[in-house]
């Protein structure tokens, strides 16, 4: 995360400099966003909510890590936002106790500037493909209504090599941010079971989901089916009306275009829906012969 917060420095100075303040808003907006609060608060909570002994000095480091990166990120947007971060800024655990030097205002705060000595770009390409995995893991999560409760079993498939010893370090991350109970990397085919959902990630990385016993396919079949009627209609309207007579002499171009286009959207629909409602009925006839 300290690595993310010097890029996120890194670019908005540069946006800055060039004029660029859409941009510079961007990246503050990433930043905040998608590394502090959809991955680093979420990692951590484990590790916060641990308050035994044990733990202790990986909790204080992550409570310090966490409080470095939203103080500079305040700073980091304080010209686009003054008073909120203003006020968020005076909150913060600590504010009055750190010595003379400290300034009694976030205006008079020094902006943030990237640290060369603080990137880890190495770091940064290993949590890039972390984070791949754990988009594939909520991707299965969602496309077979898996509750936020359930925790499932992840399989990955991945390259060996850098690939794969960036996916085993970090096989706790995919866990807490995939919610998993349990993540088995490159396991023997053969240990891998039947009823599993599947996601390709790239040519090289590829997350299967055990969903035995987590899915209803009768009353997953059925949603699909009913989508399926509500898409069926408007479908065979659209095709009867560009095959009507005179259609293609008296409706402009622009409309035909648009026609098109949202036939083409129907049927591309309809046929994705048909492929899972025919995933179901293969799953679940897995299930029962299992």
């Amino acid at each position: 995360i300290i690595s993310r917060l010097m890029a996120c420095c890194e670019t908005v100075n540069t946006c800055f400099a060039n004029y660029k303040f859409g941009d510079a808003q961007q990246a503050a907006y990433s930043y905040w966003m998608n590394d502090v609060c959809d991955v680093y608060l979420e990692l951590i909570k484990p590790v916060v909510y641990d308050k035994s002994d044990e733990n202790k000095d990986n909790r204080w480091t992550s409570q310090a890590t966490l409080w470095v990166a939203i103080e500079a990120g305040l700073r980091i947007l304080h010209p686009m936002m003054p008073f909120v971060t203003e006020e968020l800024w005076q909150r913060l655990p600590g504010r009055g106790t750190l010595g003379d030097s400290e300034p009694e205002s976030i205006m008079l705060a020094k902006f943030p500037l990237c640290n060369d000595t603080y990137k880890n770009l190495e770091c940064e390409a290993s949590m890039d493909a972390t984070m791949s995995i754990v988009r594939a893991c909520r991707s299965l999560r969602q496309q077979y209504n898996i509750a936020n409760k359930v925790l499932t079993h992840y399989f990955v498939k991945i390259a060996t090599g850098q690939a794969e010893d960036a996916a085993k370090s970090q096989t706790d991350d995919i866990k807490t941010l995939g919610k998993a109970a349990h993540v088995d990397i490159n396991l023997d085919e053969d240990a891998i079971p039947k009823s599993v959902g599947i996601v390709v990630v790239d040519e090289s990385t590829t997350v299967l989901m055990d969903i035995k016993g987590l899915v209803d396919y009768a009353a997953e079949m059925k949603k699909l089916e009913k989508q399926l009627s509500k898409t069926t209609g408007p479908m065979k309207q659209m095709e009867t009306k560009m095959a009507a007579p005179g259609y293609e002499e008296n409706v402009s171009d622009q409309v035909k275009a648009t026609n098109t286009e949202r036939l083409e959207a129907m049927k591309k629909k309809a046929a994705d829906i048909k492929v899972a409602i025919l995933n179901f009925k293969n799953l679940d006839e897995i299930e029962k012969a299992s």
